[in-house]
């Protein structure tokens, strides 16, 4: 039994608790009789429990708090950056991860070391299992050729690296086969991608890592994977 499940049940169980609580009221009352309060018990627990859905499902997907709690260890909402290098050469960018209760989409943009975009990339499908392991299918696009090819991504999220229970994991790696173009089966694997710190700006994210590239260390918030060009970016 998944999440949302258990969600849509509790919704239920207060729903039968209020049929029985109005039920056991209107029986009580000699002016109203059985079709009428069986209508009211009906028009009105009907009403609750489309309200309810609607209020919970508002309130989960409006708190990130809520929604961490709901998602767990599967909590991927928010900026996540990676970066890396070849033959000396840094290579970073940052994904863009937009999750609710049932759904999740993510784009993005790679930056070379003077923090310009050299590529752009977005879901193309929603993040399924697959053999115990997740994945999802990206399009990227090389904003200089404008060439655009495909990559099928698995995410291997590190579910126990939770801070508190309120927050997502922090850490996931991830590898990709790549479809179309010049790079048709060429396959990334290692990619290492790490959560940026919550109410940090796009701007400082990207100012730190062409910093760190510059200076030759390991970008502040993520670490260095080993060579080898991920998927997604130029």
């Amino acid at each position: 039994m998944n999440t949302l499940e258990k969600v849509n049940i509790a919704i239920l169980l207060m729903t039968i608790t209020y049929i029985i609580a109005i039920n056991s009221l209107l029986s009580g009352t000699d002016q109203i009789g059985p079709g009428l309060r069986w209508f009211i018990t009906f028009l009105t627990s009907v009403g609750l429990f489309r309200l309810l859905i609607i209020l919970v499902y508002w309130l989960i997907r409006a708190s990130d708090t809520l929604l961490a709690v709901y998602h767990q260890g599967r909590f991927l909402k928010g900026l996540w950056t990676y970066r890396y290098e070849v033959e000396g050469i840094p290579h970073m960018g940052i994904w863009r991860i937009s999750q609710d209760l049932a759904s999740i989409s993510i784009t993005g943009y790679g930056i070379d070391a003077k923090g310009r975009i050299d590529s752009h990339f977005r879901s193309v499908s929603p993040l399924f299992e697959h053999q115990g392991v997740d994945e999802i299918m990206f399009a990227r696009t090389d904003t200089t050729t404008g060439d655009e090819h495909f990559a099928k991504t698995t995410l291997y999220v590190d579910r126990l690296g939770r801070p508190n229970w309120r927050s997502g994991p922090t850490f996931m790696r991830a590898q990709s086969v790549l479809y179309g173009h010049d790079e048709d089966g060429v396959r990334h694997a290692d990619i290492i991608l790490r959560r940026a710190n919550r109410g940090q700006s796009e701007a400082l994210i990207v100012e730190e890592m062409c910093g760190a590239a510059r200076a030759g260390l390991p970008a502040p918030d993520a670490s260095r994977p080993p060579a080898g060009r991920p998927a997604l970016v130029s």
